[in-house]
């Protein structure tokens, strides 16, 4: 009997990361109806990483009002755990980029600011000692401006007057005010749990390497980076800490950056913390075949993002892994990354939306003939 574990990502934009598995597994049975199929829907700090966490853990998230990415109003979930005085908050379910409209983004506009909503709520409702803040999946760029906004900072311009946190708004941060009551914030310990490793700014750094896929054009994606180059300044200046070299501070748009520069914290792999959760290195030992993927996958993926963590594991335990995506860009090398092989759903010739449309049949046929 063939042992068949499936853990892809969300295909963003497309389908969550359970009807991707369910879609795989018709095909599989299909083929194989006597295969043995386990679905471990995964997600890399962005959208679904909540959802994920609070299904593994049986735990029922709280719910609040706050501001999605351009300031409108929505709700957003975190999981607060009352023995341990600690929120999981998941960056995306603030100013995500799912459900927003694709042919509409701009980041320069967007803003962190549901985010600190969810740290506000959480520490000085709930009475959290922790925050472990996921990251991933955001539609901003904004350096943290938002979310420290909302939690009381007020960012001035040379002429003292007030900025409203965007992406836009960073090169012209002058000064910071930050209130009285800013001391409990800092006694709260912060887990920043992304698997990004880009740095605040530059070329490896949040604004060129994210930005463009958020709606940035090259002359944005130009501004943007300038922009985190003086908030990384401003923040030294009023926060002491240093974040132009630290290994991360590029997830979600900088917010990573900002957040640390405000309040320090310790950087966490969220593959990990899933990992742990699923007892995923345990089925991965007794499987015969593993099965990834996500939407899109080009240079960005090697730099650690979900699918090649699942390649790297299942190569441990000498198990061949297969990625299935919506595109395989022609940057992306799979075999020296340890995948078996790579599907891509979506032809050259095909237009992106009928891959999207036709996704489920796609992935169903795609796992039947890999079997």
């Amino acid at each position: 009997m063939q042992r068949i574990l499936l853990c892809p990502d969300s295909f963003k934009g497309c389908l969550p990361a359970e009807e991707v598995c369910a879609f795989l597994k018709s095909g599989i049975l299909k083929a194989n109806p006597r295969a043995e199929v386990l679905s471990l829907p995964l997600a890399d700090g962005g959208e679904g990483t909540l959802r994920y966490f609070s299904k593994a853990l049986q735990k029922t998230p709280e719910t609040i009002p706050v501001q999605n990415a351009y300031g409108a109003p929505k709700a957003a979930e975190y999981l607060y755990f009352e023995e341990e005085k600690t929120a999981l908050i998941e960056s995306a379910q603030a100013c995500g980029i799912e459900g927003l409209d694709k042919n509409h983004l701009n980041t320069k506009a967007a803003s962190t600011y549901g985010v600190g909503e969810l740290i506000f709520d959480a520490v000085f409702r709930k009475g959290a000692e922790k925050i472990v803040l996921t990251l991933g999946g955001t539609a901003t760029t904004d350096g943290g401006m938002g979310a420290l906004s909302a939690l009381g900072v007020q960012f001035l311009d040379k002429n003292h007057l007030k900025l409203r946190p965007s992406g836009e708004a960073m090169q012209k941060v002058s000064v910071l005010e930050i209130p009285d009551g800013f001391e409990t914030l800092k006694s709260v310990k912060f887990y920043f749990a992304a698997d990004v490793k880009s740095p605040f700014y530059g070329k490896a750094g949040a604004a060129f390497v994210f930005a463009p896929q958020k709606g940035a054009t090259e002359q944005d994606v130009s501004l943007l980076d300038r922009g985190l180059q003086n908030l990384a300044t401003v923040y030294r200046q009023s926060f002491g800490r240093e974040i132009a070299d630290l290994e991360g501070a590029g997830a979600a748009g900088g917010l990573l950056g900002g957040l640390y520069a405000a309040f320090g914290g310790e950087r966490l792999d969220c593959f990990s913390l899933l990992s742990k959760i699923y007892g995923l290195e345990e089925k991965m030992r007794t499987a015969d075949l593993v099965i990834t993927g996500e939407g899109k996958t080009d240079s960005q993926t090697a730099l650690g993002k979900l699918p090649v963590r699942i390649a790297a594991l299942a190569n441990r335990y000498r198990v061949p892994c297969v990625l299935v995506s919506g595109a395989v860009e022609s940057d992306f090398n799979a075999s020296a990354l340890g995948f078996f092989k790579a599907i891509a759903l979506k032809t050259p010739e095909m237009p992106v939306e009928q891959a999207i449309q036709n996704a489920p049949a796609l992935l169903t046929a795609a796992a039947e003939s890999l079997l």
